[in-house]
């Protein structure tokens, strides 16, 4: 069996402050996720990848 590979959406812009945000949604359909700075979307990001880790009948990982 293939590994699945999961593809998110992520877009980034700078705030009316300053700040980088970002939003990352799941390519095949699903809740848009909003981050206030780039630390809650690696924080995500790793989340996500631990979370495919205790997993790995379903994926093997980020791609």
């Amino acid at each position: 069996m293939r590994p699945k590979a999961v593809t998110l959406i992520v877009r980034m812009w700078q705030g009316p402050d300053g700040t980088v945000k970002a939003s990352v949604k799941p390519a095949d359909g699903g809740k848009t996720e909003h981050f206030p700075d780039l630390a809650a979307l690696l924080h995500y990001l790793e989340q996500a990848q631990q979370a495919f880790d205790d997993n790995p009948e379903e994926s093997r990982g980020l791609r």
